[in-house]
């Protein structure tokens, strides 16, 4: 999309919220969360659960613009429910700011009509290897991380998820839905092979401010990932550049 404004990173600009939204020429990524979440001691219970899952909308994937109307498709999301739906939302900006309005499909997350404030996150270490899109490669897991040179945003789940057997989450449904999936967002560094990333958003509220510590190898459009720290897998991700 040639001289699309919506490309970059964009951070919330909230009283009560936070959150990073990045946008490829066709992909995009989003995480956001309230500022002040109730932290687990250790393991979230099944109550805690369904407070992390329903205040942390995530979600990740490809997008079309149709004039000032986004219709952004979930390849990747918090909520199994809503995995392949649509959120539609109508965007203004001016100078760095950019408003978006919801049209639909944001599952409660945010009534209809109601208008998300964000800022254009400038962006240095354009050299990064990491910009860009990325979907992952996994016979289990599906899901995008999307980089600028300063932010990232990702998201990753199971590709198989229960659905809730109602129209409401139980604490229960809701520990399963977090265990099988992983969302997070905020500003990174690198040096040589070692990714350290910030979390300022994420969908447990215990590993906010907790960096995560990654080894990454990028060879042409393929990127291989190995947690080191802040709660990541330490097996061997595969990623493919899309963008």
């Amino acid at each position: 999309m040639a001289n699309n404004p919506l490309v970059g990173a964009w951070e919330r600009v909230s009283d009560s919220s936070v959150g990073v939204l990045i946008y490829t020429g066709s992909h995009y990524a989003a995480v956001m969360a309230p500022k002040d979440r109730q932290r687990s001691s250790g393991e979230p219970t099944p109550d805690e659960a369904l407070e992390a899952l329903l205040t942390c909308p995530a979600l990740a994937g490809t997008y079309t613009l149709s004039g000032s109307r986004i219709t952004q498709v979930r390849e990747s999301n918090t909520r199994p429910e809503l995995s392949n739906q649509s959120a539609v939302f109508d965007y203004t900006i001016d100078g760095d700011t950019m408003t978006q309005t919801v049209v639909s499909g944001t599952g409660g997350a945010a009534a209809s009509g109601s208008s998300l404030t964000f800022r254009r996150a400038g962006s240095s270490g354009v050299g990064s290897p990491l910009v860009g899109a990325w979907e992952l490669v996994n016979d289990t897991r599906q899901g995008v991380a999307v980089f600028t040179g300063t932010h990232y945003a990702i998201v990753v789940m199971q590709k198989d998820r229960n659905l809730p057997s109602g129209e409401q989450y139980t604490p229960e449904e809701a520990l399963e839905a977090i265990s099988t999936c992983g969302t997070f967002a905020g500003t990174y560094t690198v040096s040589g092979t070692t990714v350290t990333m910030e979390r300022t958003a994420n969908l447990r509220p215990t590993l906010v401010g907790v960096d995560a510590v990654w080894e990454s190898l990028v060879e042409g459009d393929t990127m291989k990932f190995r947690g080191i720290s802040g709660g990541l897998p330490t097996d061997e991700w595969t990623w493919r550049r899309v963008s």
